[in-house]
């Protein structure tokens, strides 16, 4: 018995070693209500990292033209893409593509539903704004015009969303009153979703009367060529008719709300240096809007009349700060300016200078015309306290 102890305590007198490693399961885990649970107290607040929204591009000064037309108006032989070289050879950022009772694509696809028909790309930088121009040309409207009878009903639909296949038929052709005339193009306009509606050259054949475009500014017309470059001797009227400006202070003296434009009405397209020729040329008005380079941005700032508009004058400051009206012609401009305030209708000062400021009148309305020394232009927008 001593002996069989003895060997038992042989064998367990050995050298040291460590046992085997026995695995272990892994722990269970958790039950779901545990795992979805948070950590922190249930009144705790947590606070998470958010992105900053982006920036949102600045507004600049963005030259357009409203009053476009190409190939597919019937009256240009230019290709719209020759219409977009045109323009961004010279300086412009948006133009309206008007063309005669038709809403005109650019680029072979569909825009329907949209304000604009090209935006900005590796071949044209330009936006292009959707448009048309409700062209009527009727006879004997009234109040009556010049001796020849002839009427133009011409009104310009801007960022209109609807994409009508073909010409659009539009015309009230049983009544020879102007304004019914003008109603059914803003009948037209809402339909085709514009957002904007504007009067091309309003004294073309006179005709024009400050109550008939006082009865367009109610029912909706917000912007009015002051300055169709293709019309010079109707915009000034004459000892019989008013001028397009007299025209635009009767209506602004009423209390209402109305842009003035000027515009080129372009049809013909000049090569650079080239004299221009043919009918309608383009170049020579045009708009300049305070706006983000963007389609809505544009069309919203022309509808708020945040814009002036030019023959050859350029701007930096054409705005309303405080209780004045600011205007500033660029530091690098050559030649003599003259800024004129226009106040209800009356001129009350003038100055030989390169920028001005005036108080906004009590009641009323004030604008600014100023004015270069070459006949070159420019138009503010009126503005009331």
């Amino acid at each position: 018995m001593k002996r069989a102890a003895l060997l038992v305590l042989a064998c367990c007198a050995g050298p040291d070693v460590a046992p085997p490693l026995v695995p272990q399961s892994p722990p269970p885990p958790p039950p779901l209500d545990a795992a979805l649970s948070s950590p922190l107290p249930p009144d705790a607040e947590v606070t998470v990292a958010e992105e900053p929204p982006p920036t949102p591009e600045p507004e600049v000064w963005l030259k357009g033209s409203t009053h476009v037309h190409a190939k597919s108006s019937g009256d240009s032989t230019t290709p719209i893409d020759e219409v977009m070289s045109w323009y961004e050879q010279r300086g412009y950022d948006f133009i309206v593509l008007t063309d005669h009772n038709r809403v005109s694509e650019v680029d072979g696809g569909d825009t329907h539903g949209k304000i604009a028909v090209h935006l900005p790309d590796a071949q044209h930088k330009l936006i292009v704004v959707s448009g048309i121009e409700l062209t009527h040309n009727p006879s004997g409207c009234l109040p009556p015009g010049d001796i020849s009878k002839k009427c133009r009903i011409h009104v310009n639909v801007i960022a209109p969303t609807a994409r009508p296949a073909g010409k659009l038929e539009w015309a009230e052709r049983h009544s020879h009153e102007r304004v019914d005339m003008y109603r059914a193009a803003f009948v037209a306009a809402k339909a085709l979703g514009g957002a904007l509606v504007q009067i091309n050259h309003p004294q073309w054949f006179w005709g024009m009367t400050g109550d008939v475009l006082a009865e367009l500014a109610k029912s909706g017309a917000t912007l009015v060529e002051i300055a169709n470059i293709q019309f010079t001797k109707w915009n000034l009227g004459d000892k019989d008719h008013p001028s397009t400006e007299q025209l635009w202070d009767d209506v602004l003296g009423r209390g209402l709300s109305m842009w003035g434009v000027a515009s080129d009405d372009a049809h013909v397209y000049p090569a650079t240096g080239a004299r221009p020729h043919g009918k309608w040329p383009a170049g020579g008005g045009w708009i300049v809007v305070k706006a983000r380079r963007e389609p809505q941005a544009i069309v919203d700032a022309i509808a708020a009349g945040h814009f002036y508009a030019s023959t050859g004058v350029e701007l930096t400051h054409a705005e309303v700060a405080g209780d004045e009206l600011v205007v500033e012609v660029a530091p690098a401009a050559v030649g003599s300016y003259e800024i004129e305030w226009i106040e209800n209708g009356k001129l009350v000062a003038a100055e030989h200078a390169m920028a001005g400021h005036r108080a906004l009148p009590a009641t009323g309305y004030l604008r600014a015309d100023v004015k270069r020394d070459d006949g070159s232009e420019a138009w503010v927008q009126p503005a009331r306290r």
